[in-house]
């Protein structure tokens, strides 16, 4: 009977860690970004699942266009996007690519400069959970409230990497 207490005080540490550990990967993440540390952001970033999830997102985007757009030019175009996809990712995914998504930039963004920390005052960062083996970081604009991406990081075994990518959907 005097094990209960030790046992509930045992139980509430082990969910309150298991709940804080995603905010402890992407600030962990963030700082291996920001320092540019390869081997940090290879054990954190799955970035076989990253490539497929920003070339998915592509497509996705490049799909609504023809639909909106239409013609016979629109899906020529998105068969040619098509061929440059992979390579544009493949290029963008690195440390550095990560370093501006974990900004709340993506790699083509040129407005700003990748040294520049006055970036910080223009982006909202909402952290949330989707389910129990997805954690969600999402960038918006503090001005306006537009979204720019958010970032999905997956949880292996007790370790979360960053796996997947959302842009907004355009405003139709």
């Amino acid at each position: 009977m005097k094990k209960l207490p030790l046992l509930s005080l045992a139980l509430c540490v082990a969910a309150a860690w298991l709940y804080f550990t995603p905010y402890m990967a992407v600030n962990k993440l963030q700082t291996a970004a920001e320092r540019g540390d390869a081997q940090a952001l290879n054990e954190m970033v799955d970035f076989p699942a990253l490539r497929t999830s920003i070339r998915t997102e592509i497509q996705s985007a490049t799909g609504r266009g023809i639909q909106k757009d239409g013609g016979v030019f629109a899906a020529i175009g998105a068969a040619a996007a098509g061929f440059v996809v992979g390579p544009v990712v493949d290029a963008a995914v690195t440390p550095e690519g990560i370093s501006l998504l974990m900004k709340g930039q993506s790699p083509g963004d040129d407005d700003r400069d990748a040294d520049d920390e006055s970036w910080r005052d223009g982006v909202k960062i909402a952290r949330r959970w989707e389910a129990p083996d997805r954690f969600v970081v999402q960038y918006s604009d503090r001005k306006s409230g537009d979204d720019r991406l958010a970032l999905v990081m997956r949880r292996e075994g007790l370790e979360w990497r960053l796996s997947g990518i959302r842009f907004p959907a355009p405003a139709e």
